[in-house]
């Protein structure tokens, strides 16, 4: 039997954290389930099934005034949940995020 490989190019921290999704420009309420400087992999919700590919905008929720919105694409779909890829040019933002959450650096 063959070892799985690895294919992340970042660490996964774990966190439990909400945030809105919106694939078609409604917000769908939903929580992280983990999170790197690549992207985020995101609770399945009703009434919305990701494609691969699919451009979206993610709002973070931290306990500051304004959530972070960021872009991102459908990088990997499963039964319960689905994997965003962070677009470009978001590195200010992603660690933003990350800070928010209590796990930079």
């Amino acid at each position: 039997m063959e070892a799985s490989i690895e294919q992340r190019r970042h660490p996964r921290l774990n966190v439990m954290d909400a945030v809105v999704v919106t694939p078609n420009g409604h917000g769908h309420d939903t929580h992280v389930l983990d999170i790197s400087p690549g992207g985020v992999r995101v609770a399945a919700f009703p009434g919305w099934s990701p494609v691969h590919g699919a451009d979206l905008k993610i709002l973070f929720l931290p306990s500051s005034d304004m959530p972070i919105v960021m872009q991102a694409r459908v990088a990997r779909v499963a039964t319960d949940h689905f994997g965003l890829e962070f677009g470009e040019q978001q590195d200010d933002d992603v660690r933003q995020v990350l800070e928010a959450l209590g796990k930079a650096g």
